[in-house]
């Protein structure tokens, strides 16, 4: 009896780990990753009712070069984009390429 019923949820979990595995695809695939850093375009804050989404990203670089020697030097970008999918790409590369700081601003927002 026992047996049978180790059998019986082995198979329903081998018949659901497909489902799973495209539930899981389907949320990765919602953020763009091939975004460049540089992507958008620079911009000033955009009057509300515009439409243009505006991305803020603000942390460290740890990158001896930027900050000569010392531990870390402050990163802020503001950019503008046309779609929301495009600016939470842009945040992604940008978490991936450097550190938050101690007074995170990391946001996309419609204006």
């Amino acid at each position: 009896m026992l047996q049978s019923r180790l059998m019986l949820l082995a198979a329903m979990g081998l018949a659901a780990q497909p489902f799973l595995a495209v539930a899981h695809i389907d949320r990765a695939a919602a953020v763009l990753k091939n975004v460049s850093e540089y992507a958008g375009r620079r911009c000033n804050t955009p009057p509300r009712g515009s439409g243009i989404i505006i991305g803020y990203y603000s942390g460290t670089t740890d990158n001896p070069i930027i900050s000569f020697g010392g531990d870390e030097a402050p990163v802020f970008a503001v950019r503008c984009f046309t779609s929301l999918q495009e600016c939470q790409g842009w945040l992604y590369t940008m978490r991936s390429k450097y550190n938050d700081g101690p007074s995170v601003l990391i946001r996309c927002e419609r204006r």
